[in-house]
């Protein structure tokens, strides 16, 4: 008998290092092609960073994506990162690469008021040009700007940014305090069909939700969320936490070495042919310290998709697995101890 059940679990994530200073910092300089190259120290490890901190420099300096570089991780020559953990790099990186945006759009503002003989204060920014206010027809191409800069005004457009977001540090004798500068919140819903028959568990469908501030990349953001269901799909029902070891000391008590597998080439995580209809909701709740709101993603994708599906194999069969995953030799056991329960 195929039985089915529905299962729901959140979650709260950090968007830095709890209770540490989290400082990163950012150096920008404008060509005087009106291009851009940015050093920073956050790693690019596939979250899709060097993407998001080009669009929040273009997005700053309303220039075109295409004209910004990110060149990161050579500690030789990039500047100060604490390290890329804790999915802090949109929201601290991101806010230094704008705070040294700031300080060139300084320069090129002081270059075509100097060009207008106008004060800087009568000027604004707009896609591809700095415009006079009042008069919009008198405009500056970017690119102009800079090359003002470079060599009429003699002032070079580079910028360098740090920051360090707020917090108070560890949390005192009475656990208050405010570890973090801000979080991330997700939930996940998993609805899953049973066999009682043989205790294999087909995922039907997951729904993921997410409130990760302003989603700087919504298609990126997406593929996260999408890839951190598959992973928690792969957690719940398939991957073992002991996959090369051959003798595990302190683990469950029913845990044979023989039975697992002994290499990576046969560790069963899920492939194309085992994934679900994925359903995903981007939550725009704004950070107001945030680059442009945003907050993070990165990690908290993965937290909530294993949980979802292991409560919703419970409201399915009333059988709770605690030691994952969720194979079809503990359902099964778990149904049989349930009925001995019953009968008694």
């Amino acid at each position: 008998m195929k039985r089915r059940g529905h299962g729901v679990a959140g979650c709260i994530y950090t968007a830095t290092v709890p209770g540490a200073p989290n400082p990163e910092a950012a150096n920008v300089q404008m060509n005087d092609d009106g291009s851009v190259q940015i050093q920073i120290g956050g790693v690019e490890i596939g979250q899709g960073c060097r993407t998001v901190i080009c669009q929040i420099a273009a997005e700053a300096l309303c220039i075109p994506f295409e004209k910004v570089r990110v060149y990161n991780s050579d500690t030789g020559v990039t500047p100060f990162d604490m390290l890329t953990a804790s999915s802090r790099q949109t929201f601290v990186g991101g806010n230094a690469v704008l705070l040294a945006c700031e300080q060139i759009k300084k320069v090129l503002f002081d270059s075509t008021a100097k060009k207008f003989e106008v004060p800087v204060e009568a000027l604004d920014i707009k896609p591809g040009f700095i415009y006079i206010k009042d008069h919009p027809e008198a405009c500056l191409p970017i690119e102009v700007a800079a090359i003002l800069s470079y060599y009429v005004f003699r002032q070079l457009p580079i910028g360098v940014g740090q920051f360090y977001p707020f917090n108070t540090g560890q949390l005192d004798e009475n656990m208050q305090g405010i570890p973090c500068a801000t979080y991330s919140y997700q939930a996940t819903i998993a609805d899953v069909e049973v066999d009682t028959e043989t205790g294999v568990v087909d995922v039907l469908k997951i729904y993921t939700a997410l409130d990760c501030g302003r989603a700087i990349n919504p298609l990126l953001l997406q593929g996260q969320m999408e890839g951190g269901a598959i992973m928690g799909l792969g957690w719940a029902l398939r991957e073992d936490s002991y996959p090369l070891m051959t003798r595990v000391e302190g683990v469950h008590p029913e845990f044979d070495p023989a039975t697992r597998p002994t290499s990576f080439a046969d560790y069963p995580i899920a492939t194309a042919m085992d994934i679900p209809d994925i359903e995903t909701a981007i939550v725009e709740v704004l950070q107001e310290e945030g680059p442009y709101g945003a907050k993070s993603a990165g990690e908290i994708v993965h937290n909530s998709a294993a949980p979802a599906i292991i409560n919703a194999i419970y409201n399915a069969v009333g059988v709770r697995i605690w030691d994952l995953p969720a194979s079809p030799d503990k359902i099964l056991k778990g149904l049989k101890e349930k009925q001995q329960l019953e009968i008694a």
